[in-house]
């Protein structure tokens, strides 16, 4: 629980010194934000009104947001503070106009004369142990679905069927969804995406490619083409496997170069297929001058989920690329924002604007 103590510290490691801090004071609408801290940084005065929100999910943070902003005057600032802030939760707040601190180190206060900003602190605050996550592998395939028709609502007993899931799994997944406000629900229509761009973006948050498993090999092969071609004479792999990572966007966004091919195997699979592979490519392994890799996803039930045969090649679905390229070094964030902007975005542009769950 964040308290008194925490907001001080934080402040005054950012250069601030608190005078004081008023708990839940009372406004002169009536309301009673979380804090009302007075402060000073450069000798200058200024009053922080901060709302705490311990892990805001995507779309319960921009409602807080454009709460707090009505607060703001000369001299007085928004700001939320957490456990910890994703980079997508604080560009949403940057683009509302909204000051953030969370526990992890990361500080946005803008204000005229005073600007104060620390950037890519790590999350020193997981997700609480017991708490479903629909982020997590195998709860991930009804995002999946949601996300690849944004536009339809589905039944329970569709969603399960589609995503080879248990009913009553898909049941608690879509109530947790239902708190968090990203889907909305009921008997008769079923489940329908409120906010896709929020729900892509907070997973991206959570999200972390490093914790697939990575396997360096040297293919003998011309250029990247070359390699290319023999992968894609690989028989019998029926979707055990999927071009991803650079390699894959380029065949459905072309947009950078690349000198190594990632190519993810399936979770169930990957011990047979990896040998397979290993034989059938004549590969060396070796880390360094390597130009394949061979990825075991930690995403082992739903990373292929939805990968397709584009010309020769199995590539991992849209959403699968996005979350790899995010955070990916070398220019991958570029190529996840061309994906989102050219294949994802579009699909959430054709729902009607009363399903979007826009408050």
């Amino acid at each position: 629980m964040l308290n008194v103590n925490d907001i001080k510290q934080r402040l005054s490691e950012a250069g601030l010194r608190v005078k004081s801090i008023k708990s839940e004071p009372l406004m002169p609408d009536g309301r009673r934000p979380d804090f009302l801290v007075q402060a000073d940084i450069d000798d200058r005065d200024i009053d922080l009104i901060i709302e705490l929100k311990e892990r805001p999910h995507l779309g319960e943070l921009r409602l807080v947001a454009e709460q707090i902003k009505r607060y703001e005057e000369p001299g007085r600032i928004a700001m939320v503070a957490a456990h910890f802030l994703g980079p997508n939760r604080r560009a949403l707040l940057k683009e509302m106009g909204i000051g953030y601190i969370d526990l992890s180190g990361n500080i946005y206060l803008r204000a005229p004369g005073v600007f104060i900003e620390r950037e890519g602190k790590p999350n020193l605050f997981n997700e609480r142990p017991h708490e479903l996550n629909p982020y997590a592998d195998k709860a991930s395939i009804i995002l999946r679905l949601l996300l690849d028709e944004p536009q339809r609502s589905w039944k329970i007993r569709e969603i399960a069927k589609a995503g080879g899931i248990n009913p009553g799994w898909a049941s608690r997944v879509n109530e947790n969804l239902v708190e968090r406000g990203l889907v909305k629900y009921d008997q008769n229509n079923g489940i329908a995406l409120l906010r896709g761009e929020d729900v892509l973006k907070e997973w991206a948050d959570l999200y972390d490619w490093y914790k697939n498993k990575f396997y360096y090999y040297y293919c003998h092969a011309y250029d990247m083409q070359e390699l290319l071609d023999k992968i894609g004479k690989l028989n019998d792999v029926n979707g055990k496997i999927a071009l991803g990572f650079q390699a894959g966007a380029n065949l459905v966004s072309p947009y950078a170069t690349f000198n190594q091919v990632h190519l993810l195997i399936d979770g169930s699979s990957f011990d047979d297929m990896q040998r397979e592979i290993e034989g059938k490519l004549n590969l060396e392994r070796r880390k360094e001058g390597a130009n394949l890799i061979l990825v075991q996803p930690y995403y082992r039930c739903s990373a292929l989920f939805h990968a397709r045969k584009i010309d020769k090649w199995w590539v991992a679905s849209d959403i699968q690329l996005f979350l790899d390229l995010n955070r990916y070094p070398l220019r991958g964030r570029e190529q996840a924002e061309i994906i989102f902007e050219k294949l994802i975005r579009p699909k959430f542009n054709k729902v009607p604007k009363e399903k979007h769950g826009r408050k």
